[in-house]
C-alpha cells in the first residue's frame, strides 16, 4: 500500500512539474473576459470633469422653498415645546433646538451665496479687483435683514455703513 501512495505522489509531482514547464495558456472564463473588456473600456474612457458654474433661478427657488420648510420645522418644534409636560423646554434639549436653528441659518446663508453668485455671473465685472463673494453674500444678508426689520432707507443705509466701517455714527 505504501508503494501505491508513493507512486501517486510521484505522479502528482510529475503533473505539477509538467504544468510549470508548459506555458500553455489556460482558457479564461466568460466573466474574466467581460471583466477585462470593461477594464479596457474604462481605461480608454477619458473622464472630463464637467464644471457648471452658473446658478439657475430654479436652484434658488428650490432653496427658498426649503427655507420656508425649515421655518415651518422651527415653528413646529417651538409649538411642540409648549405641549404636554414641556419636557423639551429643559436645557438638555438646547442642542437639538440650536441644530434646527443652525440648519435654517445655513439654508438662508446658502440662498444669499447663490443669489450673489448669480448676480455676479450676470454682470460683467470690468475691474481688475477680485470680488469677494463672501462679503457680497453678507451684504445680501444685511439687505434681507433690513427688509425683515422694515427699515426705512435712512436706517438701512446706517446698517450698511455700520457693516462697512464697524462704527455707528450718531
Amino acid at each position: 500500500m505504501a508503494h501505491k501512495t508513493d507512486n501517486w505522489k510521484d505522479a502528482l509531482l510529475k503533473v505539477r512539474e509538467g504544468l510549470k514547464e508548459s506555458n500553455v495558456p489556460v482558457e479564461k472564463t466568460e466573466d474574466e473576459l467581460i471583466s477585462e473588456e470593461i477594464d479596457g473600456l474604462l481605461n480608454d474612457f477619458e473622464e472630463t470633469p464637467v464644471e457648471i458654474t452658473e446658478v439657475s433661478d430654479k436652484e434658488i427657488g428650490a432653496m427658498k422653498k426649503l427655507s420656508k420648510d425649515m421655518q415651518a420645522v422651527l415653528k413646529g418644534y417651538q409649538k411642540i415645546m409648549g405641549m404636554g409636560d414641556k419636557e423639551l423646554k429643559d436645557r438638555k434639549y438646547n442642542d437639538n433646538y440650536e441644530a434646527i436653528l443652525d440648519a435654517r441659518n445655513k439654508v438662508l446663508t446658502l440662498i444669499g451665496t447663490l443669489t450673489t453668485k448669480q448676480q455676479l455671473e450676470s454682470v460683467e465685472v470690468e475691474t481688475e479687483e477680485e470680488v469677494d463673494v463672501e462679503k457680497l453674500s453678507e451684504k445680501n444678508m444685511l439687505g434681507r435683514l433690513a427688509k425683515s426689520m422694515s427699515l426705512n432707507e435712512e436706517n438701512k443705509q446706517k446698517l450698511f455703513d455700520y457693516f462697512e466701517s464697524g462704527e455707528l455714527d450718531q
